[in-house]
């Protein structure tokens, strides 16, 4: 799931660059591509606005009328009447060259043939401007068409970014009114901006982000089934493969699927199967061997104790040995029953007072030991008495035998997500950290414990982890903080 999150997430990151490069080089390049798009429409509105509020007041009003317009968005606005070509020289130099320019581009050349009929010499407008006591049509006007207020009174020139400065410029051509007996009145209004927005009047990004917003909760809608059926299905596999490596064969994954996942997981539940068939064979074989060999071993042992009453002299010696070796061979079948009854026997879950019973075993198992019993009084597991004790009595025989007559053992517990786990550690030689995951293999012991002064056949460990599965808990071995050997045991809580 966090691979898919991470990939899902660099996938949108790249999108989102390959967007904003695209946004910024029509930003930068194309510009004026925007006023085929609603923001013509949004400037044009605003010339409209401004023509009709000239169109109403005195000449000497009009720089405040434009700023009021165009303030509101952040703006700054030059107004230049057309009498002329060169609105630089009227703008006092603030218009930039690239404004210009692309004014004049937009703009017929000089001496070109205009459309409609030619103005009457008196409506022209004078070099000067309008009239100061310019202020619009009078009421009774009637003009015809082309003329006064039914004349478009707005339209959008050109969108670019000064490449010296930086700022994004806009032009309007702007017809205010019209009087009786002359001409309307045009002039160029320049709109300048620091970003490429202006409040939403040149480059309007909602719209941009609320479709990006949209086209990204369609992709997760759709992804989302897709990604969530394969990460499910994956935890299942990941699941049931844990508790298979714990010893529970009957694990199945409980969902079908008709793709390779499907398939891997019939394989695991299959391979499960097989695996639980062949652990259970050869628990049954160990426990019909180990009964069968009882009885011989009992008569043997009965036959080696009436020649040692008739022997003497070196056949009381050879006697002893072979009795000695009789009874490894004894305790080696106990050993043997007992690991096929910790995985067979019917398994009875009942609350435990941890503190408490770890207290009763020591009192049989560690005598003599100095013993740190830290866990609290209060805590409780959920286990089978019988196999937990047989668990925790062969944890205790390993200290005494292995650290020593003078080991130290120290018990510690805590609890998390419902799971109380305690930790049992000695001060003694310990293993080596590679042998650790094996010391619960059957018959496997280390190299430095393969001797007959140490006992044990290597089944005590084996016996301990499938006494603890028994009881749906684990148990794993590490280094303890006291240089020893360090058994963990968790259990459910009770």
């Amino acid at each position: 799931m966090a691979k898919v999150a991470v990939w899902l997430v660099v996938h949108l990151v790249v999108l989102a660059a390959a967007f904003w490069i695209f946004v910024g080089t029509q930003l930068r390049l194309g510009l004026d591509s925007f006023l085929s798009t609603s923001a013509s429409g949004r400037l044009e509105s605003l010339g409209v606005e401004v023509a009709a509020d000239l169109a109403e007041s005195p000449k000497d009003g009009w720089d405040g009328i434009v700023d009021s317009h165009v303030e509101e968005y952040g703006l700054e606005g030059i107004f230049v009447l057309s009498s002329d070509f060169e609105p630089m020289d009227r703008a006092g130099g603030r218009i930039p060259r690239s404004a210009m320019d692309a004014l004049k581009q937009k703009l017929p050349p000089p001496n070109s043939e205009r459309r409609g009929p030619p103005p009457r010499p008196d409506d022209r407008m004078p070099p000067d401007g309008p009239p100061d006591d310019f202020g619009g049509p009078p009421d009774n006007f009637r003009g015809p068409p082309g003329i006064g207020e039914s004349e478009k009174r707005s339209n959008a020139l050109f969108l670019i970014r000064d490449p010296d400065s930086g700022d994004y410029w806009a032009a309007l051509d702007l017809t205010i009114g019209g009087t009786l007996g002359r001409m309307p009145v045009h002039a160029f209004l320049f709109l300048k901006s620091e970003d490429a927005s202006a409040g939403g009047l040149f480059f309007d990004y909602r719209p941009w982000m609320l479709g990006g917003l949209a086209v990204l909760a369609v992709s997760l809608l759709m992804w989302a089934p897709f990604v969530l059926g394969i990460t499910r299905y994956a935890q299942r596999i990941s699941s049931v493969t844990e508790r298979i490596a714990e010893g529970d064969f009957n694990a199945k994954i409980g969902i079908k699927r008709r793709d390779e996942l499907g398939q891997a997981g019939e394989s695991i539940e299959e391979m499960s199967t097989r695996l639980g068939q062949l652990i259970s064979g050869q628990k049954r074989f160990l426990a019909d061997v180990s009964h069968e060999l009882c009885a011989p071993l009992a008569r043997m042992r009965t036959g080696l104790g009436i020649l040692e009453a008739k022997a003497d002299g070196k056949d009381l010696e050879r006697i002893a040995s072979i009795d000695e070796d009789a009874e490894e061979l004894s305790s080696l079948v106990n050993e043997l029953l007992a690991f096929t009854k910790s995985s067979n026997a019917e398994v009875k879950i009942e609350p435990i007072l941890l503190g408490e019973f770890l207290s009763e075993i020591i009192a049989r198992e560690l005598d003599g030991h100095v013993v740190k019993n830290e866990v609290p009084a209060d805590f409780c597991v959920s286990a089978d008495r019988k196999h937990l004790t047989r668990a925790v009595q062969n944890v205790f025989r390993n200290c005494h035998r292995h650290a020593g007559e003078d080991c130290e053992v120290r018990i510690a517990a805590f609890k998390k997500d419902g799971v109380v786990t305690f930790d049992i550690g000695d001060n003694g030689s310990g293993v080596s950290d590679e042998e650790h995951s094996r010391l619960f293999e059957p018959f496997y012991r280390p190299d430095k414990s393969r001797t007959r002064d140490t006992g044990g056949i290597g089944l005590g460990m084996a016996i301990m982890e499938s006494s603890v599965r028994a009881c749906h808990g684990r148990i794993v071995a590490g280094r303890s903080p006291m240089g020893g050997l360090l058994i963990s045991i968790s259990l459910p809580g009770g």
